[in-house]
């Protein structure tokens, strides 16, 4: 019998994935020193990827003519840019993502049998899909920097191209290196969408929690106790949706470019092996998106169900004031808890990822 992991490991296995990048949020006590370090950190990153930018568009207009070598380069382009919006963004946004991660470490360390129960069901779904993403978007990199540079007979990890003599010593090691620390930023970068996923997940498991302990009702201070912690929930799904609407937005647009790219180079005329190389690409780009619609939707679903849960509750033989509460709570459930983007981006849902996953049909 395969043995279960637990919500501990699962946290440990996120803080490693980011640990590159220095995207884990520190605690709230930090001195103001770490912090001065993660956004030094972040901001010699920023410099790492985006020098990587210019000669890939340098490359992009010497290969207009060569589609492999093109969308290879704006594939590449789209993950620095990607890399780029989230350091970004971590830096921005760093107070939600905090305040998001803090309550799921803490809630491990308290969590009750009943809990327990649910949230190990969550992780069961998920653990395969996003584990096996945390692992391949590094051993995707490491097979670019150290497996295909000799074996394609190429000197650098990346395709691109510099308007400059770069066969020479040390520059060409500079450059080797640079590179490589790159693709290992950007890696870490995709993995945030594991990190953001889990605390989508985490909401979801809350209000499912909390679903279930208002349809056991026996009295009136169990349901008082039900609405405040609702409200709290709220409060609480309001910070993760904050912290990871921004990463959606680039992990879905970033995507959506290098599926564009992908999609023209499988309906021009090319070899199989080009072909199989770029749809292993395109259904990588497919599932970043999957990462954020799957959660996104249960989240709808399961905030939405506080409220038949309170509707079907004995309400009726409750004090006029506990009956005024419950019903704001259930009005309040009509509008579910949703990641979007407004004017940007449409709520995320499966249907938004099956007009995405069009693209490659």
């Amino acid at each position: 019998m395969r043995r279960k992991v637990m919500l501990k490991e699962v946290i440990s296995a996120v803080k490693l994935s980011v640990l590159p990048i220095c995207c884990w949020p520190l605690p709230q006590d930090a001195t103001k020193f770490k912090m001065f370090c993660m956004t030094l950190h972040h901001c010699l990153s920023i410099i790492v990827t985006t020098a990587l930018k210019l000669p890939l568009i340098y490359g992009i207009t010497n290969h207009l003519d060569d589609p492999p070598v093109l969308v290879n380069q704006i594939v590449l382009l789209s993950g620095t840019f990607h890399a780029n919006f989230n350091f970004i963004f971590h830096i921005t946004y760093y107070h939600h993502i905090q305040i998001a991660t803090s309550e799921i470490v803490n809630f491990c360390n308290v969590m009750k049998p009943h809990e327990e129960v649910v949230i190990q069901r969550y992780i069961d779904k998920c653990i395969a899909f996003y584990g096996i993403f945390l692992v391949a978007f590094y051993w995707i990199t490491f097979v670019v920097i150290a497996i295909l540079p000799p074996l394609m007979h190429q000197p650098f990890p990346t395709l691109a191209e510099y308007p400059f003599d770069v066969s020479y010593q040390p520059v060409k090691t500079i450059i080797y290196i640079q590179q490589s620390m790159a693709g290992i930023m950007i890696s870490g970068q995709l993995c945030i969408n594991v990190h953001m996923a889990m605390l989508l997940w985490f909401t979801s498991a809350r209000f499912e929690i909390l679903t279930k302990e208002l349809e056991k009702t026996a009295n009136v201070y169990q349901l008082f106790e039900c609405i405040k912690k609702h409200q709290k929930l709220l409060i609480y799904a309001k910070e993760v949706t904050n912290a990871a609407r921004p990463f959606a937005f680039t992990t879905i647009y970033c995507s959506t470019i290098s599926l564009i790219g992908v999609f023209l180079l499988l309906i021009s005329h090319q070899p199989i092996a080009v072909i199989f190389q770029f749809f292993v690409l395109g259904i990588i780009s497919i599932a970043e998106v999957f990462m954020y619609t799957w959660p996104a939707e249960h989240l709808m679903y399961t905030s939405n169900d506080i409220g038949y849960a309170g509707y079907e509750s004995s309400w009726y033989s409750k004090d006029i004031s506990l009956q005024k509460n419950l019903l704001y709570t259930v009005t309040r459930c009509q509008h579910p808890v949703t990641l979007t983007v407004p004017c940007l981006l449409p709520s995320l849902s499966l249907n938004y990822y099956a007009s995405v996953s069009h693209i490659l049909n």
